[in-house]
């Protein structure tokens, strides 16, 4: 017997694992969709849209790329793309993430805008925002009062 199989612990800790997210859902075997739509999508996409919409942020990485912070423009510019996303613009998730992947070219996560400045991978991505968005939207509304 397991340490923890007197509690059954063990077998919950196991269900945990074996459930699949929505996002695992919406991917299917796309392994690599679903490791960078992980970094991409936005958890609160109302709020980062308040902070401003994908000009503000546009704006405020030319103004970074200006002052020679790639980071920050590299930052913005993702924002940007993530909005983006979020607003179903294709040609705009393909153009902000490659300019975030050229900004700062030393980015270890580089290879995540570099997969969506390929049209045919961006077109995959915003496939399954979509949906996410739309689920994700539905219980959210669900859980309010």
């Amino acid at each position: 017997m397991t340490r923890f199989g007197i509690f059954g612990r063990k077998k919950k800790i196991e269900e945990k694992i074996a459930e699949k997210t929505l996002l695992d859902e919406l991917c299917g075997d796309d392994s690599e969709l679903r490791k960078v739509l992980t970094m991409v999508l936005l958890l609160n996409p109302d709020r980062t849209g308040g902070m401003g919409g994908i000009d503000s942020h546009l704006e405020k990485a030319k103004e970074y790329e200006n002052d020679k912070d790639q980071v920050r423009a590299r930052v913005e510019y993702q924002v940007a793309g993530e909005l983006a996303l979020y607003d179903g613009k294709l040609a705009q998730i393909q153009t902000l993430f490659k300019k975030a992947a050229e900004i700062d070219p030393d980015y270890n996560r580089k290879n995540v805008y570099e997969f969506l400045t390929k049209r045919e991978n961006a077109e995959k991505a915003l496939t399954v925002a979509k949906e996410y968005y739309g689920r994700t939207a539905r219980s959210l509304e669900r859980k309010l009062p």
